[in-house]
């Protein structure tokens, strides 16, 4: 059978027929750089990016970091921070970097952190660990030179892969860490260490690797200014510092301001190696951060914890608005058992010889100056303390001119003047006022003491003045004052305190002196309580004063009548 040669045809498919409807065209790709979500969040927030390094990094201090190639990791504190917004040439996709100073207890080391669209929240004596893989000399640094920095690290976390930062927010955990200052040995003093008072005097001139130790005494509110080479506005705050020699004051910008705002006024210090210093408008010299200044906040040592009792104790003195322990028992120190009366005499001698022990107890004096209706005119009745400024004002809620907090007010302790008894006194603004001690002797609320009109306040001062009290007071170990946790105004606990009727006659004459003084303390007993002993013990009283008087057996008639009328209203309860 011969074979059989195929037709052309047989080497071309057939055509398919085209469906009668249009075919849809596909949908357009977004544009894109190829980059997912995570990967742009990682390299915008750097701090919040889950970084896993791809080799290992050697641990080690920064006094041995040497220049050259290295995978290292170190641990410092923020001594000195400036942020410059702008282009960098080396890091176009920068917004901008940090020019920071980290230091541990050896050494400390410049950097230039580059952040891309969101800064990093930094302040003065942050813990920061920091990874790199590159460490130069100090000579190819942009950043101003630091005397006694000798490395440089250049990081741009989020690019770089291999640079890494993580800012420490547990102070509990990592108090301890980097606090010692450079050059320190323990038992022997600070090298370049100088007073306040020196180094405003002669220290500043010319004097390299000087340091001053200071606590912060106020911070002043933030201001704006238009600066002079038209580059739009700046932020400054005024920090006012001190030491045992003098004070000073400290001019903060920009960046700065949110490391002031954490330190706490009679309680931070400071150890500022090599200010700026500049002559104000007053003559007077004032400090600043510059490009080489190190600051160490809370830096330890002895002369450190010297500044820090020594600022203590100041507060201690110096301080108006001091509260009282909430751990007081007021109604056993006023109706307990065992209660004691104190002199003035003999509550100083007490505390001046073991002032770490806590009593309580009563004094009996005599307000002899009130200062209440001049300081209502001074709008200084209510008195707070923030940012270690006093603020004062006739209303209880007012914020805080400074950080515009809102601040619950006191009553100010300079309204009661001079207390005294018969072995001594108590100076204006020396004690120690509870809100419960306030409201017994206003007899009303805070609230409605600070709605109190004019007329209101200048009868209460006429009638509080010379007035006798009992104030029940307890001794605050933790404040080194004297606190008053109660007052008794009514004649009842002078009478239950005091049963020696003989001494009783002697002191109340020599505290009133007139028949008729006595007579009206002795009716406001007599409304006061309704006890049928302690009335006849004012009758007595009564009786011992028309004696020591030598009257008529007439008055024994107004004594009888006066007993009559008492018991009558004393079954009456009246």
């Amino acid at each position: 059978m011969a074979n059989t040669i195929p037709s052309i045809q047989a080497f071309y498919k057939p055509e398919v027929r085209l469906p009668s409807h249009p075919i849809q065209a596909p949908t357009p790709s977004k544009p894109g750089d190829g980059f997912t979500e995570e990967e742009l969040s990682d390299a915008l927030d750097p701090l919040h990016r889950k970084w896993n390094p791809e080799r290992e990094y050697e641990e080690c201090g920064i006094s041995q970091l040497m220049p050259g190639p290295r995978a290292v990791t170190f641990v410092g504190r923020v001594v000195n921070v400036k942020t410059l917004v702008g282009v960098d040439k080396k890091q176009p996709k920068a917004k901008g970097f940090h020019a920071l100073v980290l230091r541990d207890d050896g050494a400390a080391v410049s950097i230039k952190l580059y952040f891309a669209n969101t800064r990093y929240p930094l302040t003065l004596g942050q813990l920061l660990s920091i990874w790199t893989v590159f460490i130069s000399d100090t000579s190819k640094s942009e950043v101003t030179k630091i005397p006694g920095v000798l490395v440089y690290a250049n990081l741009f976390p989020g690019r770089v892969t291999s640079d890494h930062v993580m800012i420490h927010t547990n102070a509990s955990s990592s108090d301890g860490i980097c606090r010692t200052p450079l050059d320190y040995k323990r038992g022997q003093p600070l090298p370049g260490l100088m007073t306040l008072d020196s180094y405003l005097g002669s220290g500043h001139d010319g004097v390299t690797g000087a340091k001053i130790l200071v606590c912060v005494k106020s911070i002043g509110g933030k201001k704006k200014i238009s600066r002079k080479d038209g580059g739009g506005e700046s932020e400054l705050a005024e920090v006012m510092l001190f030491d045992h020699t003098g004070e000073v004051r400290l001019t903060v910008w920009n960046e700065m301001i949110e490391s002031a705002k954490s330190w706490k006024p009679g309680e931070t210090v400071l150890l500022i190696s090599n200010p700026g210093y500049r002559v104000g408008f007053n003559g007077k010299g004032n400090l600043a951060i510059i490009g080489g200044t190190m600051v160490d906040v809370q830096p330890e040592g002895a002369d450190a914890e010297w500044l820090r009792k020594y600022a203590a104790g100041l507060t201690k003195k110096e301080s108006l608005c001091l509260t009282v322990s909430e751990e007081w028992d007021v109604e056993a120190c006023e109706y307990g058992v065992n209660r004691m009366l104190f002199t003035l005499a003999e509550l100083d001698n007490w505390v001046r010889s073991d002032g770490n022990q806590t009593f309580s107890g009563f004094l009996n004096v005599t307000i002899l100056e009130m200062n209440l209706v001049s300081i209502h005119r001074r709008n200084m009745l209510m008195c707070a303390e923030c940012c270690g400024v006093p603020i004062f004002s006739n209303n209880p809620r007012t914020p805080c001119r400074n950080c515009s907090k809102p601040l619950a007010l006191t009553l100010n302790p300079r309204i009661i003047g001079l207390l005294a008894d018969e072995t001594g006194c108590i100076a204006t603004g020396k004690l120690v006022w509870s809100p419960r001690a306030w409201e017994r002797l206003f007899g009303r609320s805070v609230e409605e003491i600070s709605r109190m009109t004019s007329e209101h306040i200048r009868l209460f001062e006429q009638r509080v003045l010379f007035m006798r009290l009992h104030l029940v007071v307890g001794w605050e170990t933790r404040l080194g004052r004297l606190a008053v946790l109660g007052v008794m105004i009514y004649p009842v606990a002078f009478i239950s305190l005091w049963i020696d009727t003989s001494t009783m006659k002697s002191r109340c004459w020599g505290y009133c002196g007139r028949q008729r003084l006595m007579l009206r303390w002795i009716s406001a007993a007599r409304r006061l309580v309704t006890d049928s002993s302690v009335r006849m013990v004012c009758s007595s009283i009564i009786e011992g004063i028309f004696s020591l008087r030598g009257k008529t057996p007439n008055n024994s008639r107004n004594i009888k009548t006066f007993r009559s009328s008492t018991s009558t209203k004393a079954l009456r309860g009246g």
